[in-house]
């Protein structure tokens, strides 16, 4: 309270033009404040923009791929489960089976053993070993297995038949996706 009053008796006791001079420097000190105080405030604000816009660039630049190919894997998995609803009672060993005997092929051992792929499926997948077949009769087993949307081949060995000169061993490992089975409670 008593510098309050020290400046009260100090601000009577000033002349006219004292006291505007004065108040002239208070306000200019007043506004250089203020006016220091926008300028920095609004120049972060810009460099803070110009930052979030070229974070927002980066991000736009580094999700877009992810989202072609987020949108390329909903496509496949929807041609995936087409596929499976058109032709729900299919056997990988029936089918393999038919094109054997068809293409007059005897296959000399057989495996099948099924793999986990995610969530929705299951891969049911063949080993099969072929004796004494030369390329032709290869190309249109490869072939025929192509042409089935169903049934891919997964990996392929071929080795020239020690056995009979001119044919060749071939050990075909072809795969099926099938929908997992619920557990019904």
């Amino acid at each position: 309270m008593e510098l309050v009053n020290k400046l009260r008796l100090f601000i009577e006791g000033l002349e006219k033009k004292d006291f505007l001079k004065y108040l002239i420097v208070l306000l200019v000190v007043i506004g250089v404040l203020v006016g220091g105080i926008l300028y920095w405030h609004f120049s972060r604000i810009g460099s803070l923009r110009d930052e979030l816009e070229s974070v927002n660039e980066i991000r736009e630049d580094e999700v877009q791929p992810i989202l072609q190919r987020m949108n390329k894997v909903k496509l496949q998995r929807k041609q995936v489960n087409d596929i499976l609803a058109k032709q729900e009672a299919f056997k990988l060993g029936e089918f393999l089976d038919n094109l054997l005997s068809r293409q007059g092929l005897t296959a000399d051992s057989r495996s099948l053993s099924t793999a986990d792929v995610g969530p929705k499926y299951n891969e049911v997948i063949e080993k099969i070993r072929l004796s004494n077949m030369d390329m032709r009769q290869l190309t249109e087993f490869l072939e025929k297995i192509e042409k089935n949307e169903r049934v891919y081949a997964k990996d392929l060995e071929i080795v020239q038949s020690k056995k009979n000169p001119g044919t060749i061993e071939v050990q075909v490992t072809v795969a099926t996706l099938e929908p997992k089975v619920k557990a019904r409670i």
